[in-house]
């Protein structure tokens, strides 16, 4: 997976860059992962949030970078703590220890090649409760595939459409 950070097509802007050797495209991430913080969320859809809550991690960093974003800090100004993989898969066991309803992935893209690895480890490890894909719907096709069988559920946030 780490492969796919080499020369960057996770999301359709397509940068080419290789952010394993730190080179920054237009979400500015680096293969590192870096979470803007994660908690139980009671404010999403009723059908997400459930009784519990829904267990959320907010990425910084964004492909689409909207001026007019709920999430401007972390994801324009990118304020947040970097992460291991193993960690990531720890903060999901976590949220389904503090009883979430699911794992709620908010602006994921740029990281999904480290979001898979996460996941494998988190299921062998016990995760058992839905991951939801929280997304401004700015996707590749070919990442979407990838991503069959590892997330359940994905709630779109359409921003713009043609």
């Amino acid at each position: 997976m780490e492969k796919l950070f080499n020369e960057c097509t996770i999301c359709p802007r397509e940068c080419k860059v290789n952010r394993n050797n730190n080179e920054l495209g237009y979400c500015r991430a680096s293969n590192q992962m870096k979470i803007g913080g994660y908690h139980l969320h009671m404010w999403e859809e009723p059908i997400i949030t459930g009784t519990n809550g829904s267990g959320t991690i907010f990425f910084s960093y964004c492909n689409l970078g909207c001026v007019y974003c709920q999430n401007y800090d972390i994801s324009i100004n990118h304020i947040g703590e970097e992460i291991t993989i193993n960690r990531f898969a720890e903060i999901c066991l976590e949220l389904q220890n503090m009883n979430a309803e699911n794992i709620n992935l908010v602006t994921p893209t740029h990281f999904i090649p480290s979001i898979i690895e996460a996941i494998i480890i988190a299921k062998q490890k016990g995760l058992h409760i839905p991951i939801v894909y929280n997304t401004s719907g700015y996707e590749s096709v070919t990442m979407l595939q990838l991503l069959d069988g590892y997330i359940d559920i994905y709630l779109t946030d359409f921003k713009y459409y043609d």
